[in-house]
């Protein structure tokens, strides 16, 4: 093909995409780490605590197979960022999260359960250490959930078609709230007394 037989498209000036010169395609890749490393943690268990890392572990009392859902406020954009989020009970009913040492404000509520609303909690997170925080559900009042099935196939006349089947259920409402102890010195959960 001939210079002359291809089309040639402007070039927009004063445009430049993330591959270009001015963005190395290695920063675009080490701004993507950073966003998905920011966005959740994950939860942990190592033999032993990390450098530069504290640890959070929460529970309930009595344990229940509760699916966590945690946040963290993140001062710079006065918002709460999720850290973690599962749709399943982490194993031995405690939670452990890994933060950089500091003050931490937390916001904790469960997925497989009505919550009237989230719980905060101030939290101290120090170097090698743990801090507990126990999270107590109350229950507060019922409320009536409305579900609905869709299905295709017969219907009493005979024919085909799709039919939509209407229930409700009582379900508790739950309040909660958490109460930080002070840190304690860092061990794996299966030699944590509070670890079920």
């Amino acid at each position: 093909m001939s210079d002359e037989d291809q089309i040639k498209l402007p070039r927009l000036t004063g445009h430049r995409s993330l591959a270009s010169d001015r963005w190395p395609h290695g920063l675009c890749l080490l701004f993507f780490a950073l966003w998905l490393t920011g966005c959740a943690t994950r939860n942990v268990n190592p033999p032993q605590a990390r450098a530069n890392t504290g640890y959070v572990d929460l529970h309930v009392d009595p344990a229940e197979e509760l699916w966590w859902e945690v946040a963290r406020f993140d001062e710079s954009t006065r918002s709460f960022k999720s850290v973690f989020s599962e749709f399943e009970p982490p194993p031995g009913g405690v939670l452990r999260l890994a933060f950089a040492p500091g003050r931490h404000r937390l916001r904790v509520t469960f997925l497989n359960r009505v919550i009237a609303k989230p719980t905060e909690v101030e939290v101290e997170v120090l170097d090698g250490k743990i801090t507990p925080v126990l999270v107590t559900l109350t229950e507060a009042g019922v409320t009536c959930v409305r579900t609905t099935q869709e299905s295709l196939g017969g219907t009493a006349r005979g024919r085909s078609g799709r039919r939509t089947k209407i229930g409700s259920d009582e379900t508790p409402i739950y309040g909660i709230s958490a109460v930080a102890d002070p840190p304690v010195a860092y061990r794996p959960k299966e030699r944590v007394p509070d670890a079920r």
